[in-house]
């Protein structure tokens, strides 16, 4: 009964956007926020194993921004499927459908298909893998998008390449992660580096997996867009950004639930809170189905 509710709680947005897509062309909020690759990442994990595998996520990402360029809310409706041909790899396309409620379109609501993400995981020795699982995987965000925005960043390109290990005992757990982001648009080139740890347990007999963590990210290197062409190194903001000087850190909070009501089934959650004063949105959460085959 909880996994249909939720799924239903799921298809709701997509329904409406359905319903929504006449209205189509523009809407006034940037997508994603700064940390998108960790966090993207994080909510893929959720708490399990980085391990290769096949298996269908359907996950609803919701991000609220109170402040800067374009406030307002933003709901990327994401199906992700991913098939391993060898259990030490893995590849995954994810398609996800944009819903926007900007401040300045009187609640007003915009719809569109987003960047098209795909996935690469390696997980050496997978199959002697128990207790301790070590994947190295790649991210690619394809420029797909097909609203505009009233600060549009134009089209994207980001690369993120990431590690993660996690260590499980009878009832702990514990991850990291460290992953890089090199983000390429209009503006110029980035590169962003993020770390994150997370502790958990698994309750209920297994049912319930239950975590927290902190996700740190720095601004590494920028190369603007030059007045006469091309590109040179600055030390500071890329038009379109705010508060992202080389060096400067953002920290946020992490927690994340799953109830396992399947043993190839689940679902999951997280609430992501940024609380340092430099920060990209406000609060953050995710709901999503997934099943393993």
């Amino acid at each position: 009964m909880i996994a249909r509710a939720a799924a239903a709680w799921l298809l709701r947005p997509l329904a409406a956007a359905l319903l929504l897509a006449p209205a189509l062309a523009r809407a006034h909020h940037v997508p994603g926020h700064g940390a998108s690759e960790g966090v993207r990442t994080i909510n893929s994990l959720n708490g399990a194993g980085g391990r290769a595998n096949t298996r269908l996520l359907l996950i609803n990402e919701f991000v609220y921004t109170g402040f800067g360029l374009n406030p307002g809310t933003m709901d990327s409706l994401s199906i992700v499927g991913e098939y391993a041909p060898r259990p030490w790899l893995s590849m995954a396309l994810q398609a996800p459908l944009l819903m926007f409620r900007a401040a300045d379109t009187n609640g007003e609501t915009r719809v569109g298909y987003g960047d098209t993400r795909v996935q690469l995981r390696f997980t050496p020795h997978a199959s002697k893998l128990i207790h301790r699982v070590f994947t190295v995987g790649l991210n690619g965000s394809i420029p797909t998008r097909t609203v505009r925005f009233t600060v549009d960043p134009g089209p994207i390109v980001a690369i993120a390449p990431y590690a993660v290990f996690t260590r499980t005992y009878m009832t702990w757990y514990w991850q990291t992660l460290a992953i890089s982001a090199v983000d390429i648009r209009r503006a110029g080139v980035a590169l962003d580096f993020g770390v994150s740890g997370q502790v958990g347990a698994r309750l209920a007999g297994g049912k319930v997996n239950l975590g927290f963590g902190l996700l740190l990210d720095t601004r590494l290197a920028a190369w603007c867009a030059a007045p006469e062409g091309g590109r040179e190194f600055c030390p500071g903001n890329r038009a379109g950004e705010l508060f992202r000087e080389i060096g400067t850190f953002r920290a946020t909070a992490l927690t994340a639930v799953a109830y396992n009501f399947h043993p190839r089934g689940s679902l999951v959650g997280s609430i992501q809170l940024p609380f340092t004063p430099i920060r990209d949105y406000t609060i953050g959460w995710s709901l999503g189905l997934q099943m393993f085959f």
